[in-house]
């Protein structure tokens, strides 16, 4: 799906009070070798919110650098066989100190517009219900912005400990 339809479909969700004053921007940085991007939200022109891969890939790597110093993961040469370097113990604990380190950057609040993006087309095409309770922190920001969730199930919700984005996007809807 195009981002313009994908936008579309996601601000035509929105309830009636942010219509027109909330929106979705993707800017894909395409001078980069690999085309990395960033997604923003906005309210009122001023950006409330933004997921993009460069800092998020900065915090993965120094994360994971200090986990291997904190693990003292011994580092290995890259010579010899190669079969027995990738079933080495300190390549899996490599491996292992870098998904945590993605783990934590994640619990922090940064996400990489990699991530985001698909989760924004998933959450078009489910059910309030379903998004409401999503395992993902970000489908269930979005969707406490939703004209399908009403008053009630607002007041329902126990934002005290959801992630820093629920919160945040609880509060737009709330005053709004």
């Amino acid at each position: 799906m195009r981002w313009t339809k994908l936008k579309q479909l996601a601000e035509d969700l929105l309830c009636e009070k942010l219509q027109g004053r909330l929106h979705y921007h993707l800017v894909i940085h395409r001078k980069s070798h690999d085309q990395t991007a960033t997604f923003r939200v906005t309210l009122d022109g001023q950006e409330v919110c933004r997921a993009s891969d460069i800092p998020y890939a900065r915090q993965t790597n120094e994360r994971g650098r200090e986990l291997q110093e904190e693990r003292k993961i011994v580092p290995f040469k890259w010579e010899g066989d190669w079969q027995s370097i990738w079933e080495s113990d300190e390549l899996k604990q490599l491996h292992a100190a870098y998904d945590d380190a993605e783990l934590e950057v994640k619990a922090s609040g940064q996400y990489p517009a990699w991530e985001v993006v698909p989760l924004l087309f998933d959450y078009v095409q489910m059910s309030e219900e379903k998004a409401i309770v999503h395992e993902h922190p970000f489908i269930r920001a979005v969707a406490v912005l939703d004209r399908r969730v009403g008053k009630r199930t607002l007041e329902q919700l126990d934002v005290k400990n959801e992630a820093d984005v629920v919160k945040l996007f609880y509060s737009i809807r709330t005053e709004s």
